[in-house]
């Protein structure tokens, strides 16, 4: 698999001309100035508009959707691509880390779009056969989700959706930041997200799940990891005491993993005995929409930082925001 190259360690606060120096790493000015290079040096030729995308992620195939692509050019996904209901409707090509080389020649694409959890390997084989691959980088960072949104854009003709939807992603992230600056640490919920048994993994420093609780104005426990994902000890977890838990449910629905989620909090000697414990503060939100690097993450976000801190966003002075 392939490690990021553009990730950030902390979240971005600065304005939005991060983007175009983003652009600047990713584009490349060499004998023709059409060709933009990925971050594993592939090289895609922007004079030919792609009409036939493979994607696979789900994240890329919401991002596909959300500047103005349709099942008449994207034409393959994988197993897991389920938003926006469209996408259930086009072939699919496999999963994310075992897709179908058969499938994807079947569906003819002019381009492929890969990203974590898709094998170098697997790309390196299309590139043999002659089908132009790019791998998209950009989940470390709130402000990186948006730059990859403008890449993607780029490479399949669509720069003006693309940058039309960044600027408003920009200008919401830009409100919660503006809402939430001023809170003091101390003041600042502590959050965990993460499994509640297990090897515990929880997102750190480096993740855009980190950046979004930071940025809704929590403290998110699992700072104090060394990896964006990293399995903590319980023993840590209950040092940081967290206040707050973000969870996630699936097709069991909400309902049912709020009752599981509160049943090992009471049974548990640990968690029990924390503050989550305590006041049982748990936020529940569709696993989809947290764990892809899309354009859903930022309603995630402000959501979170309403429930976090209702004081701020129910202020008088909103409206004028």
């Amino acid at each position: 698999m392939f490690m990021g190259f553009l990730a950030e360690s902390k979240p971005d606060r600065r304005p939005a001309r991060w983007l175009s120096l983003l652009l600047l790493l990713v584009l490349i000015t060499s004998a023709r100035a059409e060709l933009v290079e990925d971050v594993l040096g592939h090289q895609v030729d922007l004079a030919r508009r792609p009409t036939r995308i493979v994607s696979l992620s789900p994240s890329i195939t919401e991002i596909l959707f959300a500047i103005g692509c349709d099942t008449t050019n994207v034409v393959g996904v994988t197993t897991f691509c389920n938003y926006p209901p469209a996408a259930t409707s086009i072939a699919q090509v496999g999963g994310i880390v075992d897709p179908s080389l058969e499938a994807i020649l079947q569906a003819a694409p002019d381009l492929v779009l890969a990203t974590r959890g898709n094998t170098l390997e697997f790309m390196e084989s299309l590139n043999r056969l002659d089908i132009p691959v790019f791998a998209i980088e950009g989940n470390g960072d709130l402000r990186e989700i948006i730059g990859t949104i403008v890449q993607i854009g780029l490479v399949v003709g669509r720069s003006r959706e693309a940058e039309a939807l960044a600027e408003k992603l920009n200008k919401r992230l830009d409100l919660v930041l503006a809402k939430t600056a001023a809170i003091e640490r101390v003041n600042r919920p502590r959050v965990y997200f993460g499994e509640l048994d297990g090897a515990h993994w929880t997102p750190g420093p480096g993740s855009f799940v980190h950046a979004l609780i930071e940025a809704s104005g929590g403290a998110n426990i699992g700072a104090v990891a060394q990896a964006p994902w990293s399995p903590l000890a319980l023993e840590v977890i209950f040092e940081q005491d967290p206040e707050v838990m973000l969870a996630v449910y699936g097709d069991d629905g909400e309902a049912a993993a709020r009752r599981e989620i509160e049943k090992i909090v009471r049974s548990s000697d640990v968690w029990s005995q924390t503050s989550l414990g305590r006041q049982g503060r748990i936020y529940l939100i569709l696993a989809d929409r947290i764990q892809r690097p899309g354009p859903r993450v930022f309603d995630v976000l402000e959501e979170v930082s309403r429930y976090l801190h209702p004081e701020i966003w129910n202020q008088p002075s909103e409206a004028n925001d």
